[in-house]
């Protein structure tokens, strides 16, 4: 044998051996090792963090996505150096760590096919593109701002300056070429800065469109720019993260959008619920949502402005099978562009963009808890109506069956009906309204989800009512079907407390099998969760813990939007409470108005009401 052929044989030998061996060392790991700090790695997982600095620009995260992105820009800070000290310059370098961040940066957004196939939820997406985005722009414009200064110095770099601005071989500048790449640097700026949190906020609802518009302009110049730099890397990777945006909206445009038909229509101050009929069949899961996108005033649909919707079955026992062209979208008014869903009439055509979503693969748990507030209600509802579907559907094959052990399979022949021998054996759904009126909206749901355990062992339900009883519930009460109302002179944080998401928690503790909470509602409402699985999670009982997608946003989510605009208001009983002082402004501290705000007896009879 030859050198090489012996080495490349003895590496491949070698790998055959180590490959068993990593795998049993990894599994021995992950079995053994992992579960000791079982406690700690889920504070890592599911804990957020306050935004460290006044600017927040971390707020949001947890902490093993502040670990991984900080880990991205330290590589990214050491990589350029890196290849600046091997004889490249630091504007080289900074261009091809740029261009090399942009590939994945122009995936085509949560909505590509490739974010679903690696599985990515829509808040780590987001993390990602934020943190990548910000990084090449940084690299992007440290490279132009070095060309730049050597070109007002009168050095150039070859032929064709390496920034944003182009020279000749006199140094002249050529005002065309000069224009397009100010473009590109001026408009990546423009991002940068506009995304940043609190910037953010204040454009509201126009930040999709600037956006848009902005990346837009910068992409053109920047493509302009690789042209006459005639650097075949820079040209490859700029055009392949082109030619992968264009790819994935073409694939979005094709596959996710379908017009649909209004059949009917239902409305009143707080939501509108559509139902909905499409020419194709919709594939969809639990917790699946659309991009609902108007009638337009010059096309058949306003392609510029669209808005997160989630997907109600109108047949729960489709919810079986996963598929329908027939089904119902119920929407807020948490935006003005949701509030024209008012002007909708029946026999209207609206378009859709979807399913989008990630599949939990809830059924391979034995106990999964849902726990929603408000409007998240719409995104754990059709989880629960899911799951207790399938079992069922498999209840009944059996049932017809006459098998005595339901355990046995059931396709022991050619015409054997399958079942989906679902592994979920308890399923925990807590609803804290933040009105009364909230029950109206999926009634008929929840009497569904209660038809469907006739025996009433698989689903525990909890509708946590925020004012006192006027009506019935929508079901049923039972012991494992309550709703909980606050009697009079009770404060609501005084009834829920024995149906608390604590007391649910400890009422699964002995379940065998694993566990999943998946939460839905504001930032207060999931952070308490997440301390909640925290805290409860051991060795013993690991649980796992997600967010879903779709998150219902309101006045604490959107600072901006002011204080007229909230929607419901949790319901707040008649009585004293002690409150910590507030500044006050100086007009306040006139002694005939009311006293100083650093007066002992400052706000301890002030009706929580008038607070």
């Amino acid at each position: 044998m030859s050198p090489d052929v012996l080495t490349y044989y003895s590496i491949g030998f070698s790998a055959l051996w180590a490959t068993p061996l990593l795998l049993s060392l990894y599994v021995l790991f992950y079995r053994r090792v992992v579960p000791l700090f079982h406690r700690q790695l889920a504070k890592v997982r599911y804990q957020r963090i306050g935004g460290l600095t006044r600017l927040r620009l971390f707020r949001g995260m947890t902490r093993i996505e502040l670990v991984l992105v900080l880990a991205y820009i330290a590589g990214n800070g050491v990589a350029v150096p890196l290849q600046a000290s091997k004889g490249a310059t630091i504007t080289s370098s900074a261009a091809l760590a740029a261009s090399i961040n942009l590939v994945p940066l122009l995936l085509g957004g949560r909505t590509s096919r490739i974010a679903d196939v690696f599985g990515l939820s829509r808040p780590v997406y987001y993390v990602a593109h934020h943190w990548i985005g910000r990084t090449a722009i940084a690299q992007g414009l440290i490279h132009a701002a070095i060309s730049l200064n050597a070109v007002a110095r009168g050095q150039a770099f070859g032929p064709i300056a390496l920034s944003g601005s182009i020279v000749s071989q006199s140094f002249r500048y050529k005002v065309p070429e000069l224009t397009m790449n100010l473009q590109a640097a001026g408009s990546f700026l423009a991002v940068l800065l506009l995304s940043l949190p609190w910037l953010r906020r204040m454009q509201g609802a126009a930040f999709h469109g600037v956006h848009r518009i902005l990346y837009v302009a910068g992409m053109t110049g920047l493509v302009w720019h690789v042209l006459l730099t005639q650097s075949v890397l820079h040209e490859v990777l700029v055009f392949v993260a082109c030619g992968l945006w264009v790819l994935s909206h073409a694939y979005r445009v094709v596959s996710r959008w379908r017009s649909a038909e209004v059949m009917e229509k239902w409305s009143n101050s707080d939501v509108t619920r559509l139902r909905l009929r499409t020419q194709r069949s919709v594939a969809a899961f639990p917790g699946s949502y659309f991009y609902l996108y108007m009638p337009g005033s010059y096309l058949n649909y306003n392609l510029l402005r669209s808005s997160a919707v989630m997907m109600l079955w109108s047949d729960v026992r489709q919810t079986a099978t996963g598929k329908t062209s027939d089904f119902q979208i119920l929407a807020g008014r948490q935006s003005r562009y949701l509030r024209q869903l008012q002007t909708i009439q029946k026999g209207d055509r609206i378009l859709l963009d979807g399913p989008y979503g990630q599949d939990l693969q809830l059924s391979k748990y034995e106990t999964v808890i849902l726990t929603a507030k408000g409007m998240g209600i719409l995104s754990i509802l059709p989880m629960a109506l899911h799951l207790a579907a399938r079992k069922d559907y498999d209840d009944s094959v059996r049932s017809q069956s006459n098998l005595e052990d339901p355990t046995m399979g059931l396709a022991t022949g050619p015409s054997a009906v399958p079942v989906f021998r679902d592994a979920t054996r308890r399923i925990d759904l807590l609803w804290k309204l933040e009105h009364n009126d909230q029950k109206g909206w999926v009634a008929d749901q929840l009497k569904a989800l209660q038809d469907l355990d006739p025996r009433r062992v698989l689903l525990l339900v909890w509708c946590i009512y925020p004012r006192p009883k006027t009506k019935n519930p929508p079901f049923q009460q039972e012991p494992h079907w309550v709703a909980v109302y606050p009697e009079e002179g009770q404060s609501i944080v005084e009834a829920e407390a024995p149906y608390s998401f604590e007391k649910a928690l400890s009422h699964e503790v002995l379940m065998p099998g694993k566990c999943i909470v998946v939460a839905c509602g504001n930032r207060t409402f999931t952070d308490e969760t997440r301390v909640s699985v925290i805290r409860n999670t051991s060795r013993d009982w690991p649980i796992e813990f997600v967010e879903a997608e779709y998150r219902p946003q309101d006045n604490e989510d959107r600072p901006w939007q002011g204080r007229g605009r909230l929607m419901h208001r949790e319901y707040q009983p008649r009585h004293t409470l002690r409150i910590a002082p507030r500044r006050l402004r100086r007009r306040d501290r006139r002694a005939d108005r009311i006293p100083s705000w650093s007066s002992p007896n400052w706000g301890s009879n002030i009706p929580l009401h008038m607070v």
